[in-house]
């Protein structure tokens, strides 16, 4: 196996781990005392001997990011504290200890490196700031950060809290946070995202020894994948593996072993599988399979695609366009900026306004909804919809136009055109429908109403339940009429007849169906009044534009319990 190993750690020292014989530890950190909630409004560390011999702090060194101060000739006894702010700051902290000033002292509020070193240059303690690691609220200023157990000297950023002292800290005394914290649970892997067509993201549950060794860490991988480098944020607990593009293959699944990873602390975490996989699709894997052009006024254009690549797409990778009247596309907009994927064989219906989809149909799915950052004008009367891949390659693509719509309907507001076979192109026109009324106009994130069904003319109308009871108890309750025509855009009539022939109620009345409906009869008359019990006839006839009809004569048996 050929790796190039280049190993590069960002922020490699953040919470390091540090010797158990240290005796002088980082206990306390106040580095935004503004607006003070009671101390003096004055950064400070405090230091704390941990060790049961004096500690002589003189040539010390404090590192404060990049910054480099050396301790004057002042000691700490075991078991004491030692406050450490800038020059002036002693006359406002010597009511809580012994202080001791240097020169330049400065806490950035955004966050630093801080370390302390003996003069043979052996760490003392050393870790990383940042707000964040106050709870919720209070990282504005004001409170302090305590050390939870200072014998513990690994894995720090699960070692800090914020004060639970109501005036913002405890200099020279024990931390309000004080209790034994030892840490015994291994690391485990929370994500893994593979980015960019090289990069894999590993998220872990805390921070890993370094350095890392490739050879012996990352086993078994794949003949001809090439590790390129990794990069550890050890503030984000972050592993980021960059394979040479060249060795990552389109639709192939790979996978290698995380071997002796340890935390910090030395905890051991089993050896883990690391899946991840590939794809950009082609032309046809994925498609427009339903476009609302022209919406309610408060609702929200959309356009639906369908994953028939049997492949897990990353949408961030996937864009939508329209083309302006010289044919040039325009009003390229990214699908997610953030990595999320359609998976195989699913829906997803996009738009600038979830809201303007749900205040008016029905959502079946509500994970296939997504709304875009931005989202391209949909004109009301004609315009184009193009899907691209991450390198500009279309995808698919079709054009509309509102006579695309039945002929039927005269005020097409708020229908969607849905595609009626994913196996014909979408340029082709009379492979667009509009979307069935039962349906509620538009099927956003779930299967069209015209898709084509397999049928036989002899299974065009089924009922069931034959008999039923619509009395309310629950069970059989409504009639339910299924149509199977094999087409959208027929025009569809039911009548129920009693047994004399006399006609009941007209339970559709040129209904424009797709190509697959379902009809209910609850029992009711055309006055909304409970039927006798009975045997009833329905009538059904269906037109279609191109002179097909058919019609039906279907029986059925009302009673008032079963």
């Amino acid at each position: 196996m050929a790796v190039n190993i280049y190993i590069f750690i960002f922020l490699l020292l953040s919470f390091s781990s540090i010797e158990s014989k240290a005796q002088i530890v980082i206990n306390e950190i106040m580095a935004d005392p503004t607006p003070s909630s009671g101390l003096p409004d004055r950064e400070y560390l405090e230091l704390f001997n941990n060790g049961s011999v004096i500690v002589q702090l003189k040539g010390w060194i404090l590192g404060l990011g990049s910054k480099i101060k050396v301790f004057p000739d002042v000691s700490v006894a075991p078991g004491d504290y030692l406050l450490v702010t800038s020059p002036g700051g002693a006359k406002d902290l010597q009511t809580y200890g012994r202080v001791t000033e240097i020169s330049g002292f400065s806490l950035n509020n955004a966050g630093l490196v801080i370390s302390l070193t003996d003069p043979l240059k052996q760490w003392s303690d050393k870790l990383e700031y940042f707000p964040s690691l106050h709870k919720m609220g209070f990282g504005e200023g004001g409170y302090s950060l305590e050390r939870i157990d200072p014998e513990r000297l690994c894995g720090q950023r699960e070692n800090w809290a914020t004060t639970l002292s109501s005036r913002g800290g405890t200099p020279g005394s024990e931390n309000s946070v004080h209790a034994t914290n030892p840490d015994h649970i291994p690391p485990r892997i929370l994500t893994t995202t593979f980015m960019d067509h090289c990069r894999l993201d590993i998220l872990l549950s805390e921070s890993i020894q370094l350095p890392l060794n490739l050879s012996g860490q990352f086993r078994n991988v794949p003949v001809g994948l090439v590790i390129d480098s990794v990069v550890v944020d050890a503030e984000a607990s972050l592993l980021q593996v960059f394979f040479l593009p060249a060795s990552i293959k389109n639709g192939t699944n790979y996978s290698f072993t995380l071997h002796d990873i340890r935390d910090e602390c030395g905890n051991l975490m089993t050896d883990q599988l690391v899946r991840f996989g590939y794809y950009l699709p082609v032309k046809s894997d994925l498609m427009i399979n339903e476009v609302l052009f022209n919406p309610y006024p408060e609702g929200s254009d959309f356009v639906e695609i369908f994953n028939n690549s049997g492949h897990q797409v990353d949408l961030s990778g996937l864009f939508l366009a329209t083309r302006d009247g010289l044919n040039k596309l325009v009003q390229v907009s990214q699908i997610s900026v953030i990595q999320q994927y359609l998976e195989a064989n699913e829906y997803l219906a996009v738009s600038k306004s979830l809201e303007g989809i749900r205040r008016f149909y029905p959502i079946k799915c509500k994970k296939c909804l997504l709304q875009m950052e931005k989202f391209p004008s949909l004109s009301d009367q004609s315009g184009c919809v193009v899907l691209l891949d991450l390198n500009g390659q279309i995808i698919d693509e079709m054009s509309y136009t509102d006579g695309m719509h039945d002929p039927l309907i005269t005020d097409a507001e708020g229908i969607s055109l849905e595609r009626v076979d994913i196996n014909l192109p979408a340029s082709r026109k009379e492979n667009w429908h509009s979307a069935s009324r039962s349906a509620g106009f538009a099927t956003p994130g779930y299967k069209n109403s015209v898709v084509e069904v397999a049928n036989s003319i002899d299974r065009t109308v089924l009922i069931d339940p034959v008999v039923f009871s619509p009395n309310g108890d629950g069970i059989n309750d409504y009639l339910n009429i299924y149509l199977f025509t094999g087409e959208p855009g027929f025009l569809l009539n039911i009548t129920i007849l009693n047994c004399t022939g006399r006609e009941i109620r007209k339970l559709a009345n040129n209904f424009i169906s797709g190509s697959s409906d379902q009809i209910i009869w609850d029992g009711l008359d055309a006055d909304f009044q409970k039927v006798q019990p009975g045997i009833y006839l329905l009538y059904i006839s269906i037109f279609s534009q191109t002179g097909k009809h058919k019609t039906r004569k279907v029986a059925c048996v009302l009673t008032d319990r079963l």
